[in-house]
């Protein structure tokens, strides 16, 4: 019985540890999207600046009226840096999933242990509820996830393997005393 609990807790974990890596990389594309807008409308408002103060391309009315709309949007665009803090919330999912990743393995080992009996059962529950504890403590703080995130991490986890190799993945990662499959 415990270990199959410690094997839940270990999916759970690993889930929400990629759930956390997602989200910080839905926020990685959101900060460089953001910045990307308000670079273009920043270069768009000081060319059409340029234009009306020449009169190149525009009358004068509408220069003006097609300034004064891109110096709004590149207004809204620096509100919107200070409001959506992308970086900030990316390095925080960043943060999250490195101390998750942490819990995960530890989980991972504490099932080699219970699998080869190498710990005694009270020892296997003290360090159960050690690791518990320790989840309780990260993830109380932790930043929140979209549901984007959590089915990104599913289809990485469930569909494309990420926490998974091979025999053969494996080996071709080792020096080749430490392989285990001798036929390459």
């Amino acid at each position: 019985m415990l270990l199959n609990q410690v094997r839940e807790l270990y999916g759970r974990i690993a889930y929400t540890q990629k759930t956390h890596e997602k989200q910080a990389d839905i926020c990685a594309m959101s900060s460089r999207r953001q910045r990307v807008w308000k670079f273009v409308l920043t270069a768009v408002g000081s060319g059409t600046f340029l234009a009306s103060l020449f009169g190149l391309l525009l009358d004068p009315q509408w220069a003006s009226l097609a300034t004064s709309f891109i110096a709004v949007l590149v207004t809204a665009a620096s509100l919107g840096d200070r409001t959506f803090r992308y970086g900030e919330e990316m390095q925080q999912h960043r943060d999250t999933a490195a101390l998750l990743w942490n819990l995960r393995e530890s989980y991972l080992s504490l099932i080699v242990d219970l699998k080869s009996e190498s710990l005694p059962l009270d020892q296997a529950r003290q360090r159960r509820d050690e690791l518990q504890k320790a989840a309780q403590a990260v993830l109380k703080d932790a930043p929140r996830t979209t549901p984007q995130a959590y089915a990104m991490a599913q289809s990485g986890l469930k569909d494309k393997e990420d926490l998974t190799f091979s025999t053969q993945e494996i080996d071709l990662m080792l020096p080749e005393a430490l392989r285990e499959d001798w036929e390459h």
